[in-house]
C-alpha cells in the first residue's frame, strides 16, 4: 500500500482509539491483556469473537498496530460511511453472497505485511451458540484466508461489551470490559481447510475458557 493511502489509516486508527478510550475508559473498567502477543511487524490474522456493535473500537484499544478489517457491506451504504470505512482499511463483504473478491483482498493485504481482523462467527452472537457460550458456529473463511496467506494467527476475546447496551451501567458501576489477545499460532504444514477450521475454533474456545475463569464480576 502506498504511503499516501497508509497515512489516513494510521490517523483514523489513532483517532478511533482516543474516542473509544474517552468513551469507554471513563465509564467502564477496560482491561487489556496479552498485548505483547501481537507481532509488531509482518502479516497477522486476528480472529475474535463478536458480541456487540462496539467490538471493533474496543478491540482496537488492545491492538498496537493499525489493523485492516473484514466487515459487512451494509456499512458502506452511504457516501460518508463508504469514504470513512474505505480509508479505515475495511474490506466489505456480503455475508449472504460472500464471493471470492473480499477473501482475495484480505489475503493480499496479509501477504503485504498488514494486520487484519476477522470475526469468524459471521456476525454478532451471544448466548450458548457463541464463542463465550461454548458452542459457536465458526465460518470457514478464516481458515481459507489463513491457509492462503500463510501468516500467523492471534485469537482475541472480547468480554463484557454487551453491558454497554444498558444505560444504567454507564453511570452506577464501573463494570469490566476485558479485551484479551492469546498467543500467536501457525497452522501446521500441509493442513487442510477442515483441520485449519477445527484448530481456529479450538484456539478461540480455549482462550474464551481462560477469560471466563478469570472473571471477577
Amino acid at each position: 500500500m502506498h504511503q499516501s493511502r497508509q497515512w489516513p489509516l494510521v490517523t483514523i486508527n489513532v483517532a478511533a482509539r482516543i474516542v473509544a478510550w474517552l468513551t469507554f475508559g471513563v465509564f467502564f473498567r477496560v482491561e487489556r491483556r496479552g498485548r505483547h502477543h501481537l507481532p509488531r511487524t509482518g502479516g497477522v490474522l486476528i480472529v475474535s469473537n463478536h458480541i456487540s456493535w462496539f467490538d471493533p473500537p474496543l478491540l482496537n484499544l488492545v491492538l498496537r498496530r493499525s489493523p485492516h478489517w473484514l466487515a459487512m457491506v451494509e456499512l458502506f451504504q452511504s457516501r460518508f460511511t463508504h469514504w470513512f470505512f474505505t480509508r479505515a482499511g475495511v474490506i466489505p463483504i456480503d455475508r449472504n453472497q460472500p464471493g471470492s473478491a473480499p477473501l482475495k483482498e484480505a489475503i493480499r493485504r496479509l501477504r503485504a505485511g498488514h494486520a487484519l481482523v476477522l470475526f469468524p462467527e459471521g456476525g454478532i452472537h451471544d448466548g450458548p451458540r457463541s464463542v463465550l457460550g461454548g458452542d459457536p458456529e465458526i465460518k470457514e473463511g478464516a481458515a481459507l484466508i489463513a491457509l492462503k496467506a500463510g501468516v500467523p494467527l492471534v485469537p482475541a476475546i472480547i468480554d463484557g461489551a454487551r453491558r454497554s447496551y444498558v444505560v444504567r451501567n454507564w453511570f452506577f458501576r464501573r463494570f469490566a470490559i476485558r479485551l484479551t489477545l492469546g498467543e500467536p499460532f501457525r497452522l501446521p504444514p500441509n493442513c487442510k481447510r477442515d483441520g485449519a477450521h477445527a484448530i481456529i475454533r479450538e484456539k478461540l474456545l480455549a482462550l474464551a475458557a481462560e477469560v471466563i475463569r478469570t472473571r471477577r464480576d
